[in-house]
């Protein structure tokens, strides 16, 4: 596993750790590292990208929101809703990775830790974002 997809993976469960604790996403992060173990690299990545969608979470799912067809951001599952934040987030903020590395990541982080559909899900939004934000 790329030290990149690690970092997703560990942003994604402090994330979510964030999501349902009272105790912030430092501690999560923190704990996260400490269940997984990891390279410093991918504990910098995952930090960045915490910092990314907890500092911007207001703009990225106002983003988000106006890509949803027919759904409202409240019935997209936690866990996607994660993953498209962080998407979107190394979208707008990390030019040195290709569109298509994000999105494909994206999707595969959604396979493992989501429900069948979300690949597609995930791929459709991300797609459609990538297509605004950058040129695609």
């Amino acid at each position: 596993m790329s030290k990149r997809r690690k970092a997703r993976e560990i942003a994604l469960q402090t994330l979510y750790a964030e999501e349902i604790s009272p105790d912030g996403w430092e501690k999560a992060l923190q704990e996260t590292i400490t269940r997984r173990g990891s390279s410093e690299e991918a504990v910098l990545y995952a930090r960045r990208l915490v910092v990314l969608v907890t500092g911007r979470r207001d703009e990225l799912d106002t983003m988000i929101r106006a890509h949803l067809e027919n759904w409202t951001l409240e019935r997209v599952s936690k866990i996607d809703l994660i993953i498209l934040r962080i998407g979107l987030a190394e979208l707008l903020h990390c030019p040195d990775i290709p569109t298509n590395v994000i999105i494909n990541e994206a999707i595969e982080i959604a396979h493992r830790y989501s429900s069948s559909d979300a690949g597609g899900f995930v791929n459709g939004i991300l797609d459609s974002l990538a297509r605004e934000v950058r040129a695609v």
